[in-house]
């Protein structure tokens, strides 16, 4: 037997099973850094010391949360406040961290549709 309940939900959301909900203004996002040839780039060469690549990005997309694996995929996993962030504008942002020439990169940032917590 289903409840039912006489108010609007949070946000005006459904609240269905399969859909990210959240009751602020809150995204997820995939940051995907590569290098002017496509080419996913390394974090743990670019990790360590402030100033890397990596730190450069985090403190650019200011995130409430963020993971990077232990690997070569150049992947940024973020919690971020939505209320001004797109990801037009922050691939753009990114892009310019992640390369000399901006225009030429391939980095690419993604609103994510679900999480996993391990």
């Amino acid at each position: 037997m289903a409840a039912t309940y006489d108010f609007t939900p949070v946000n005006g959301g459904a609240n269905e099973v399969g859909t990210l909900e959240s009751v602020v203004q809150l995204k997820a996002i995939i940051i995907t850094v590569k290098d002017d040839s496509d080419t996913a780039v390394d974090l743990r060469d670019e990790d360590g010391v402030h100033g890397s690549m990596y730190d450069l990005i985090l403190r650019e997309v200011q995130p409430l949360m963020a993971f990077a694996p232990d690997g070569d995929t150049g992947v940024i996993h973020a919690i971020v406040d939505g209320h001004a962030i797109d990801a037009a504008t922050l691939q753009t942002r990114v892009r310019q961290i992640a390369s000399a020439t901006p225009a030429n990169n391939d980095s690419t940032v993604a609103v994510g549709t679900s999480f996993t917590v391990a």
